[in-house]
């Protein structure tokens, strides 16, 4: 059974996911969400930076 994640808004994410993806929540939050992750962004280069800082530390 996969772990669950809901924003304030009530969109809810899957941080079990075998991937990072980047989701915008109906109130236009930038959630990056999957492998355990589970982390709110106000920008989609916020949200895609961390992305990219946790992908390069993960598969060096």
């Amino acid at each position: 059974m996969p772990r669950l994640r809901a924003t304030d808004s009530g969109q809810v994410y899957n941080i079990d996911l075998p991937e990072l993806k980047v989701t915008r929540d109906q109130d236009g939050i930038y959630v990056l969400h999957g492998r355990g992750h589970f982390q709110a962004f106000e920008t989609r280069e916020e949200a895609f930076a961390r992305k990219k800082e946790i992908d390069y530390a993960t598969f060096r």
